[in-house]
């Protein structure tokens, strides 16, 4: 016990020195501030206002306000959690009721049952340990509340980059993909001057436990008390390119992977889940 206490002790101070040394160009360098994955969790967090109610949202490691940004302009109310303060400080707390508390999540001074909605958007593989943090998030939620979860790491999509930079076989998109997987530490080291070690504890679920398995987060979500789980498989490999280069194909490929899912799931970079209370 004391052992796990350290562990995740350490994991905290990580993941502070990490994103204090991030914060300052935390929101130009992060990818999913693009515009067009802005455009699509506004449409997300639009319609779960509608459909689960709009009094209260939640999000859990806030970081400097990607979420708030965007759900302050359809929740009443918007709370903010992060451990890092140099995150906070840089939220715009503009044009919305937005409250704000340094805390780890698993230990959050609200009531329970006061938020129609958590929220934690890229930010669970940051955590030492998952359970506290869905226990916590379970508590918050009234009865028919949701937790949403996006742009974490699929397990199998990592396994099989890692796979494919063993055998040395590639061609551009899949390089750039090892690139981002495997060889993003070393980069990150370099550019903000943070010890590889740091990093990496601070990534603990991605970096070390090498991203989260489907089976595995649907369990522990209906062991903490979720009635229903909605897991989501998220950006194919070469989406990107797609994207900007032949949308409409794009579309058609996404389709058709997610239509012979799980067979396909090794080729979606991300998961997502909405997990009912």
């Amino acid at each position: 016990m004391i052992k796990k206490k350290e562990k995740n002790e350490e994991i905290i101070r990580a993941n502070i020195a990490y994103h204090s040394a991030l914060a300052e160009t935390y929101n130009k360098e992060q990818p999913y501030f693009k515009q067009e994955n802005v455009e699509r969790i506004d449409a997300l967090l639009k319609s779960l206002a509608l459909e689960f109610g709009n009094n209260s949202l939640i999000d859990l490691g806030c970081g400097t306000g990607f979420i708030i940004n965007i759900a302050k302009k359809y929740f009443k109310q918007v709370v903010g959690v992060d451990i890092t303060q140099e995150m906070l400080d840089r939220i715009d707390k503009s044009g919305g009721n937005i409250k704000l508390y340094r805390s780890d999540t698993a230990n959050i001074p609200l009531k329970s049952g006061c938020s129609d909605i958590c929220t934690a958007y890229t930010f669970l593989h940051h955590l030492g340990e998952l359970k506290p943090t869905f226990i916590e998030a379970h508590r918050l939620l009234r009865k028919g509340g949701i937790f949403y979860a996006d742009l974490e790491p699929n397990y199998y999509y990592w396994e099989m980059i890692r796979n494919i930079k063993k055998c040395k076989i590639g061609n551009e998109i899949i390089t750039r993909e090892i690139q981002f997987v495997l060889d993003k530490v070393g980069e990150i080291s370099k550019q903000f001057n943070i010890n590889k070690k740091t990093i990496m504890l601070a990534e603990y679920q991605k970096m070390i436990k090498g991203g989260f398995k489907e089976e595995e987060i649907t369990q522990l979500l209906h062991e903490v008390g979720f009635s229903s789980v909605d897991f989501r498989y998220e950006w194919y490999l070469g989406q990107a390119y797609y994207l900007h280069n032949e949308p409409e194909n794009g579309f058609i490929i996404e389709n058709y992977l997610k239509k012979f899912l799980p067979a396909t799931r090794h080729l979606f970079k991300y998961i997502s889940f909405i997990a009912k209370k």
